[in-house]
C-alpha cells in the first residue's frame, strides 16, 4: 500500500485556498443532511508519530457544528478500560444517528501497540484484525458509514519533524521516548504496519491513505475524501431501504441442532432440593472470589418462555454471592438512546470488568425473537444478527471472558398453570401483563423463533444449556449446577 504513495506531493497556498473553501462549506452542508436523515458517522484518523494527525483534525472539524461531533482522542487504556475487553471502550463511543465519532487513533494504535510484540504477535495481531472487521462490519450493515486515513510519511521526514519538536520549548513536551523508540524502528515496522492495514482494508471501511509530506496536500486529501464519501452516503440514505437491501443475501452460521425439553428426567423433592441448593449457593460465592482474584469476567444470560422462572433461578444464583462483584441487567424494550445505535452496544456497555459478574435477564437474544416474531425489526436486520452475535460472543470469550447461557424451557400447559396462579394471588399479579397473553397467543411463532435461535447460536465457544423448567426445584438446582460447572472449567 505504501509503494504506491509519492511523498514528494505538494499544493502551494494559493491552489490549497481555491480548492479548499468551497469543500469547507460544503462538509457543514453535508453534516446538517446526515443530522436530518440520522446517519451515524465514524471518521478514524492514523499514521506515523508526527505525520499531522491533530492538525488534519483541526482542520477539518473547524467547519463542523461542534454540537454534532465528538473527538475521541485515544491513549494509554485507562484502569476502566483495562479491565473490559478491547473494543469495549470503543464500542461505548460509537455514535447514535445522526451524530459523528473521530478518533484520533482508534482501536488499530491500540490494537498495533497491544499485539505486534512477543513470540505469538501474528497470531495475536490476526485475531485483532478479526476482531476489528467484525466490528466494523457490524456498525457499517447497521448504517454507520465508516471513514478511515493513514497518514504516510517517511522515516527522514518524520525524524526532521521530531527533531524539530523537541528543539521547541513549546512543543518538546509532546515528544517521548517512546516516539523516538518507534522512530528508530521505523524500517522494520514499516512492512508489518502495511500488512496490518491491508488485512483491515475492506470494502464496507477501506483505508484512504494519504501521503503527508506537505501539509496543505494533507489537509485537502482528508476533505476531497469526506466529501466523496459523505455525498456517497447521503444519497443512500435517501434511497428505499428495500431497495438497498436488494439480492443481498444474509449470511447465517450453520445450525447445530438443540433439543428443548421441558420436562425433567428426574423429580427433586423440595427438601432434598433445599439441601443441594444450599450448598450450590455455598459454592458459588467461592468461585466468585476466585474468578475476582483471577480477574476474569463473567456473563451468565437468563433466556426463557414467560413464566419458565427465569426471576427465581436469579434470585437463588445470587443469593451467596458479594453484591459489590455482580449486576443483574433485567431487559426491557429499549429507549430512544439505545435506538439510536446499535442494538448491541446498549449490553456490551453492561459487560463486567475483569473479576465481576454480569447476568442479563433477557439479552441480545431479543433481536431474534421478540423483535422478529412481532416485525420490529426487518427481517434483513434480524437474519443478519445471528452471524453478529457469534461474532461478539467468540471475541469476548476470546478476550477471556467467561459466558454461560441458560433457555428456561416449560412446556404450554404448565405455562397456563402459573399465568393463571399469578392472577390468583395478590402478591403475584405483577408479574402478570397482557402483553404476556398476547405472547401466548404466538406460541408457534415463537417456537420457530426460538429453534433458529438456538440452532444459530449455540457454539462450541457459547453453547445453549437447555434447562427443563416444569420442575422449578429441578431447574434451579441445574441452572446453579451449570454455572459451577462452567466456572471450575474455567478456573
Amino acid at each position: 500500500m505504501f509503494e504506491k504513495c509519492d511523498l514528494t506531493k505538494k499544493i502551494d497556498d494559493h491552489t490549497f485556498k481555491k480548492e479548499c473553501t468551497p469543500l469547507q462549506e460544503r462538509l457543514g452542508v453535508l453534516q446538517r443532511e446526515l443530522r436530518e436523515k440520522k446517519g451515524p458517522v465514524i471518521i478514524v484518523m492514523e499514521g506515523w508519530n508526527a505525520s499531522g494527525i491533530t492538525n488534519s483534525i483541526q482542520e477539518i472539524i473547524r467547519f463542523l457544528d461542534p454540537r454534532g461531533f465528538t473527538l475521541y482522542s485515544t491513549g494509554t487504556p485507562t484502569e476502566e478500560e483495562r479491565a473490559h475487553p478491547f473494543l469495549w471502550r470503543f464500542w461505548v463511543n460509537t455514535p447514535a444517528k445522526g451524530r459523528i465519532a473521530i478518533f484520533a487513533r482508534s482501536w488499530y494504535s491500540r490494537a498495533f501497540a497491544e499485539n505486534v510484540s512477543g513470540i505469538d504477535w501474528r497470531k495475536n495481531a490476526r485475531e485483532a484484525v478479526d476482531a476489528i472487521n467484525h466490528f466494523e462490519r457490524q456498525l457499517t450493515d447497521n448504517g454507520t458509514i465508516i471513514i478511515k486515513f493513514f497518514l504516510h510519511i517517511s522515516a527522514e521526514e518524520q525524524k526532521r519533524r521530531l527533531n524539530e519538536r523537541d528543539k521547541n520549548p513549546l512543543t518538546s513536551w509532546m515528544i517521548t521516548k517512546g516516539d523516538w523508540d518507534f522512530h528508530h524502528y521505523y524500517d522494520s515496522i514499516k512492512p508489518v504496519m502495511e500488512e496490518f492495514l491491508g488485512e483491515s482494508d475492506t470494502p464496507y471501511a477501506p483505508w484512504t491513505i494519504i501521503e503527508a509530506t506537505d501539509t496543505n496536500y494533507t489537509v485537502l486529501r482528508c476533505y476531497q475524501t469526506l466529501i466523496k464519501t459523505l455525498e456517497k452516503y447521503n444519497a443512500e440514505l435517501s434511497g428505499s431501504p428495500k431497495k438497498k437491501h436488494a439480492g443481498d443475501p444474509v449470511k447465517k452460521p450453520p445450525k447445530n441442532e438443540v433439543k428443548r425439553r421441558a420436562h425433567p428426567p428426574t423429580s427433586l423433592p423440595k427438601d432434598e432440593y433445599q439441601n443441594q441448593i444450599e450448598e450450590a449457593q455455598v459454592r458459588i460465592r467461592d468461585l466468585q472470589y476466585i474468578l475476582y482474584k483471577r480477574r476474569i469476567p463473567l456473563v451468565v444470560v437468563f433466556e426463557g418462555w414467560d413464566a419458565a422462572g427465569k426471576g427465581g433461578t436469579i434470585m437463588r444464583l445470587v443469593r451467596n454471592l458479594n453484591p459489590r462483584g455482580y449486576n443483574v441487567i433485567p431487559v426491557a424494550s429499549p429507549n430512544d438512546i439505545e435506538l439510536a445505535h446499535h442494538y448491541l452496544w446498549r449490553f456490551i456497555r453492561s459487560f463486567p470488568k475483569a473479576g465481576h459478574i454480569t447476568i442479563f435477564d433477557r439479552s441480545w437474544y431479543g433481536r431474534v425473537l421478540v423483535e422478529r416474531v412481532e416485525e420490529l425489526t426487518p427481517e434483513h436486520d434480524w437474519q443478519r444478527a445471528y452471524r453478529e452475535i457469534d461474532e461478539m460472543e467468540s471475541v469476548y470469550v476470546g478476550n477471556g471472558g467467561g459466558l454461560v447461557k441458560c433457555w428456561l424451557e416449560v412446556s404450554k400447559d404448565e405455562q397456563l398453570k402459573r399465568f393463571r396462579q399469578r392472577e390468583e394471588d395478590p402478591l403475584k399479579q405483577w408479574k402478570i401483563t397482557a402483553e404476556d397473553w398476547r405472547n401466548r397467543e404466538k406460541w408457534s411463532l415463537y417456537e420457530s423463533a426460538i429453534d433458529e435461535m438456538l440452532a444459530r447460536t449455540s457454539t462450541k465457544t457459547a453453547p445453549w444449556t437447555i434447562i427443563e423448567s416444569d420442575d422449578k426445584w429441578y431447574a434451579r438446582k441445574k441452572t446453579l449446577d451449570t454455572v459451577i460447572a462452567y466456572c471450575e472449567n474455567l478456573l
